[in-house]
């Protein structure tokens, strides 16, 4: 039970405040809900101009969500969010792509 409470503590306590709290969510911030909403309306538009812009602006805002929870997550689990959302936009323009 020790090392579950470890593991638990390592991975979820907020690194940055004094109260010592676990992190697990937030309320989503801006960056995510413009790739949620632009990842929507990319898949319901006609292939065109309009579906490539969302769809740049979906990777866009990922990318930049991505950053700041690396940069600033309040938990070690923020943190590996964004290094997973990195993870999923570098497999994703690489299926685009063909490679």
């Amino acid at each position: 039970m020790d090392r579950l409470r470890y593991y638990a503590d390592w991975l979820f306590k907020d690194l940055h405040g004094r109260r010592g709290g676990y992190i697990i969510g937030e309320v989503p911030n801006l960056p995510l809900i413009i790739f949620v909403i632009s990842l929507m309306l990319a898949v319901v538009l006609y292939p065109g101009f309009l579906q490539t812009m969302f769809i740049i602006l979906a990777y866009a805002s990922l990318t930049y969500w991505s950053y700041l929870e690396v940069i600033s997550g309040r938990s070690r689990f923020r943190k590996l969010l964004g290094i997973l959302g990195f993870v999923s936009i570098a497999l994703a323009l690489m299926l685009r792509i063909g490679v």
